[in-house]
This record gives structure tokens, C-alpha cells and sequence, in this order.
């Protein structure tokens, strides 16, 4: 090499300048000028719920929506009907439906996860906006539980998903059997 070509990812110092970063350090690169991050604002608790609803429709490859949640229980009945949205509705049989639901659990899971680690992340988030997103994912995970007599199926705006839900949990109970009993009968109108 020609001392007088200095390949490209080499930085030479000026007169004056300081020695560069040692290894523990971290890069020039890594930490981004003020100006860079200006235009970014600390993450509310209605952004932190659209990047769950994203990564969710993301993970069950459902086109995007532009709904605005201010509450996790909103958040969280979203997530439902996408739950729901992501099933087949006539599954031939017990195990064809089983392994489409595991699949869909698997995608809302892994992404409700990843948005957690997103929100998480974000520069100067607050407590309470990490909770919400939590908060969220916990009223997700009961509202598909099995018990019925879940507070959130009282509420007005929860009750239009009440049928398809109910339908949901006869299909799971009915899998369950199905994979367990052999000569239990697994119709597709249940």
C-alpha cells in the first residue's frame, strides 16, 4: 500500500485533534450529533401501542392499519380481532386448525415481544408508557384465557367480539379433545 493512499475507512487525525476512541469506547459513528436526533420525541403511550398493533399486523402479514389507541385495553381488543383475523375459518379438521393456531400464537407472541423491546429501547421512554404496553399484552393474554367470567367482556365496546371469541374457545376446547380422543368427532361448524 502507497503511504500516500489512505484507504477509505481510515480516519487521519489533524493538528490539534484528539486521539481517536479506544476500543471500549464508544464509536464516533454510534453516538449521533444533537442535530440528528432533534426531530425525535419522547414515545407517548398512544405511539407505543400503534408500534405493538404494527409489529402484531406485521407478524401475521395483515396490511397495515392507521387506528390511533389511547388505552392498552383498546390496544389489547385490537390485538384480539387481529388474533382472530389470522385463523382459518373452516379448518378440515382438529389438527389442520391446531397448527394454524399455534403458528398465530407463535407470530403475536414473537411480536408482541419484539414491540416490547422497541418501546423499551426508545430514548427517553417513560415508566409508565413501558407499562401500557405491557398492560396491553397482559389483557390480550386473558382475554383469550379460559375463564369467562373476564371483567373485560362486561364492557360495551368488548361485547362485538364476544361470539367470535366464544366460537374460538369451543374450536380450542374441541382441538384439545380432538388430539387427545381419537373417536371424538371434530366437526367444522362447531
Amino acid at each position: 500500500m502507497e503511504v500516500s493512499k489512505v484507504p477509505p475507512d481510515v480516519v487521519t487525525p489533524r493538528a490539534g485533534a484528539t486521539a481517536p476512541p479506544e476500543q471500549g469506547s464508544p464509536s464516533a459513528a454510534a453516538l449521533a450529533p444533537p442535530a440528528d436526533r432533534a426531530d425525535i420525541g419522547a414515545l407517548d403511550v398512544s405511539s407505543a401501542l400503534q408500534i405493538l398493533l404494527t409489529e402484531v399486523r406485521a407478524g401475521l402479514d395483515l396490511p397495515s392499519d392507521a387506528a390511533v389507541m389511547q388505552a392498552p385495553d383498546q390496544a389489547a381488543r385490537a390485538i384480539v380481532s387481529l388474533f382472530l383475523q389470522g385463523l382459518p375459518e373452516n379448518a378440515p379438521d382438529a389438527p389442520a386448525w391446531t397448527s394454524a393456531l399455534v403458528r398465530v400464537e407463535e407470530a403475536v407472541q414473537s411480536s408482541m415481544a419484539r414491540a416490547a423491546v422497541i418501546v423499551t429501547q426508545w430514548r427517553d421512554v417513560s415508566a409508565g408508557v413501558v407499562d401500557a404496553v405491557k398492560e396491553a399484552q397482559t389483557l390480550f393474554a386473558s382475554a383469550l384465557g379460559e375463564d369467562p367470567q373476564n371483567p373485560l367482556w362486561l364492557r360495551p365496546e368488548w361485547l362485538g367480539l364476544a361470539p367470535t371469541v366464544q366460537r374460538f374457545r369451543r374450536r380450542r376446547r374441541n382441538a384439545r379433545r380432538r388430539l387427545v380422543d381419537p373417536d371424538y368427532p371434530f366437526t367444522a361448524r362447531e
